[in-house]
């Protein structure tokens, strides 16, 4: 062959690959949606609409760079042997299977009929959508998913594709895509603005509900106090605190929510707790609001026969941010009230050290991912020891949170903490159960 010729033909083929690189994607063996403009042009040449379904996953880009490149492409590679199973059992076997981009991280799904040869519509495309999420929710229980934290979750939109001589083929069909795409973030909006408009109500009209689960003396047994744990209306969004404060925290209203949290514990937490202690969660910022803790609270207090010295101000570790000590002032400003202090969820991953030595709490609460199972982990009781070590340089009794177990009790009790809360010793409750 002419050499001349034979350069060309190399050129020509080296491009090509590199064409082909950037438009197919390698492991999963599917071809980016572009590559697919005349197939879908045609499909519209004979439909009047064609259906598109994005499919992703949630958390897939932590994969990568948490576990490595080799565990992002197992991933990728058997979402893809899921795709490819997916016509003729959900979807209609005309479908056509292309990868959002390369390298793929998404799927595209484009549908040109029903499975009966008729147009696709939005009902249709709605059910098949959904057919398609629930298929990719099954594989991700399978254990190459199972063991990922965080726990990735199917993801699944879709859109109608439809002809408009005013735009350019290519856009309409980026749009499409796009469309589909951001619809589940759409629905998670939707969904959130009525959640956040039913816990404005709940918040409003005080609907929160107080549960109380005594906190316990581990030598003798005895009730020393009682924590007020609250809980929105059953048979909603809002039944674990959880939930209320992440959505009241993206809506602006949890220092509201947490001001009504608030005042249904003091409600009943005298009677309840007798001449014990009363423990009463609150959020970081409340701790700055200095009439809450000089009039407000005390004032309550004093109407049932209490003082500030019976109240124990709960602050979660977890809620403190980067610099505990930017909390340290106010904290010090409640406990000059005659307020007592507790840091609680201590053990989750901070250096609680920090926390400790700058906020001086009166009561330090270990997380109960510390103590399930302590009495059998080495690793978990050292854990518990260095916090043992750290609380008694402040003078600072330890709580265990979350026993479920007299092995567990036994074993704290051992370690060096003073009290204890959690299942082995009574379930949360209403007042009713604790005031005879």
């Amino acid at each position: 062959m002419d050499p001349e010729r034979e350069a060309a033909l190399e050129t020509l083929r080296t491009a090509y690959l590199k064409l082909r690189g950037a438009l197919h994607d390698r492991t999963t063996d599917l071809p980016a949606y572009p590559v697919l403009f005349d197939d879908l042009r045609r499909a519209l040449d004979a439909r009047r609409r064609v259906g598109v379904i994005h499919a992703g996953v949630t958390n897939l880009d932590l994969i990568e760079s948490l576990y490595g490149w080799q565990a992002f492409d197992r991933a990728i590679a058997q979402l893809a042997a899921t795709v490819r199973a997916l016509p003729g059992v959900e979807i209609p076997s005309s479908a056509l299977l292309t990868v959002g981009g390369v390298p793929a991280d998404r799927f595209v799904l484009f549908v040109p009929e029903d499975g009966r040869g008729r147009d696709v519509d939005e009902e249709t495309l709605s059910a098949l959508a959904a057919a398609v999420k629930a298929r990719i929710s099954r594989t991700l229980e399978d254990d190459a998913f199972h063991a990922l934290a965080p726990r990735p979750q199917a993801r699944v939109g879709h859109a109608l594709l439809s002809e408009n001589p005013f735009f350019r083929f290519e856009r309409l069909v980026h749009a499409a895509v796009e469309e589909a795409r951001a619809l589940p973030d759409r629905r998670a909006a939707r969904r959130e603005e009525v959640w956040r408009a039913e816990l404005s109500r709940v918040i409003t009209d005080a609907r929160i509900r107080t549960l109380w689960q005594p906190v316990v003396e581990l030598d003798s047994g005895s009730f020393h106090g009682f924590e007020a744990l609250a809980r929105g209306p059953e048979d909603t969004p809002f039944a674990t605190p959880r939930a209320m404060f992440a959505l009241s925290g993206r809506a602006g209203i949890e220092a509201d929510l947490d001001r009504v949290c608030r005042e249904s514990a003091l409600k009943d937490g005298p009677s309840v707790a007798g001449y014990g202690k009363i423990f009463v969660n609150v959020i970081p910022a409340t701790l700055a609001e200095r009439y809450t803790w000089s009039h407000a609270v005390p004032q309550v207090l004093r109407a049932a026969g209490r003082t500030p010295q019976d109240m124990v101000v709960e602050i979660s570790e977890r809620a403190l941010g980067e610099d505990p000590s930017a909390h340290a002032e106010a904290c010090a400003a409640v406990r000059a009230q005659g307020f007592a202090l507790a840091l609680d969820d201590v053990g989750t991953g901070r250096d609680g050290s920090a926390a400790l030595s700058c906020l001086r709490p009166d009561y330090v609460k270990v997380d109960a991912s510390v103590i399930r199972g302590i009495e059998t982990s080495l690793i978990r009781q050292e854990i518990f020891s260095t916090i043992v070590r750290a609380s008694a340089a402040i003078d600072a009794p330890i709580v265990g949170v979350g026993i479920e177990s007299a092995e567990e009790a036994a074993t704290l009790r051992s370690l060096g903490a003073r009290f204890g809360q959690g299942y082995h010793f009574a379930q949360p409750a209403p007042r009713e159960r604790w005031v005879t």
